[in-house]
């Protein structure tokens, strides 16, 4: 199996979980082991130093934009808000941005309701797709199977 990051939160909320566990198999069907750190690696240094070892051991990175930070009111660039929306942990970028530096193949997707930063169309030279983490077939889709299968050839020989 090809070790791949996975970018994504401790915490999940309960709706997400059955969608995320039928996403990690379709990984293993793939011959791609997910790895994260507080998840499958326990750290033993600061976290970011355990981010970038572990991937340096990677074949490429998966940035699961997960809700954590609800957004209701408030101002965003002196623009007061009228949509609620949705911002995962700021990890996520981190994590992108260090696979991005290692020029690890990133593929990033997201619930509809997460936007800003590696979410953005544009800001990385990566694969995106929102979909609706609540959903417990939204990794079932053939969409998601078949970027799946796109991004994982780009898999650099190690």
């Amino acid at each position: 199996m090809k070790p791949v990051f996975v970018s994504q939160p401790t915490w999940v909320p309960p709706e997400h979980r059955p969608g995320l566990d039928k996403f990690k198999n379709l990984l293993w069907e793939h011959d791609l082991d997910p790895r994260s750190i507080g998840i499958t690696d326990i750290p033993s240094q600061v976290p970011l130093d355990e981010v970038i070892k572990l991937l340096e051991h990677c074949y490429g990175a998966i940035i699961l934009g997960i809700p954590q930070i609800e957004v209701q009111s408030g101002k965003l660039k002196g623009v007061k808000i009228t949509s609620p929306f949705s911002l995962g942990t700021e990890w996520n970028h981190i994590e992108a941005a260090l696979a991005y530096s290692l020029q690890l193949p990133v593929l990033v997707i997201h619930d509809v309701t997460v936007g800003r930063g590696i979410f953005d169309r544009g800001a990385a030279n990566a694969f995106i797709h929102a979909v609706d983490f609540s959903s417990d077939s939204w990794s079932l889709t053939d969409r998601i199977s078949g970027v799946l299968e796109t991004w994982s050839d780009r898999f650099r020989p190690q």
